[in-house]
């Protein structure tokens, strides 16, 4: 059994739900901090499953039945360079030397979004393959990031 960190955007929950951490507890959530930003409500877990697929999977199970079903699993997405910098334990100055390809094999994976912008987008799942080869980032956090997680 393996411990998986990942976390989960609740998009039809509000923090001010009436009971959403014993709604969340019951279902199996207890696993997870319960967290929110800009009236976003997510959760943060850390499972124990014997794979990634199988810790989410199970995840977004236990959210469906208290009743949520606008689920978003944040590694599967898109980030910038300082939040794929923090999920990898490096320096955002790293990350951007491998992304200006000033380190590395210099096939760091390009922007899908905000090409023209100051702010980049990238999708996760593709850095963390390449972060993965490079040995920069933990099989762990390459797994979660490759689960392709069902929502409804």
């Amino acid at each position: 059994m393996n411990t998986y960190h990942f976390t989960i955007v609740i998009r039809d929950a509000r923090p001010n739900i009436e009971n959403l951490e014993d709604k969340l507890f019951e279902a199996g959530c207890d696993d997870a901090l319960i967290c929110s930003s800009n009236s976003t409500v997510y959760l943060e877990f850390d499972r124990e499953a014997s794979s990634a697929a199988e810790a989410i999977n199970s995840a977004f199970e236990n959210i469906q039945s208290a009743g949520f079903n606008q689920l978003v699993l944040e590694e599967n997405g898109v980030a910038s360079l300082s939040e794929m910098a923090e999920r990898a334990g490096l320096s955002r100055q790293a990350l951007s030397l491998y992304a200006l390809n000033k380190r590395g094999d210099g096939l760091f994976p390009t922007p899908i979004y905000g090409v023209s912008t100051k702010s980049p987008l990238w999708s996760w799942p593709e850095v963390a393959t390449w972060l993965f080869k490079q040995g920069k980032l933990a099989k762990d956090q390459y797994d979660v990031a490759q689960v392709k997680a069902y929502s409804p």
